[in-house]
């Protein structure tokens, strides 16, 4: 099974250099969040919401 599926053996890694590992990366960007208005708007707040680019 362990051949099959691509594994040397299914020991633990932790603590261990694996190679290839030193290119693995992500990223986490925060992007502003964008409001819209719902009530207080010219036209009353029954109507359809504004677009947001």
């Amino acid at each position: 099974m362990m051949k099959m599926m691509g594994f040397a053996c299914f020991d633990t890694t932790k603590g261990k250099k694996v190679d290839g590992a030193a290119n693995a990366y992500a990223i986490n960007v925060s992007q502003k969040r964008k409001y819209r208005q719902y009530m207080n708007r010219k036209g009353g707040f029954n109507r359809a919401l504004d677009f947001i680019a």
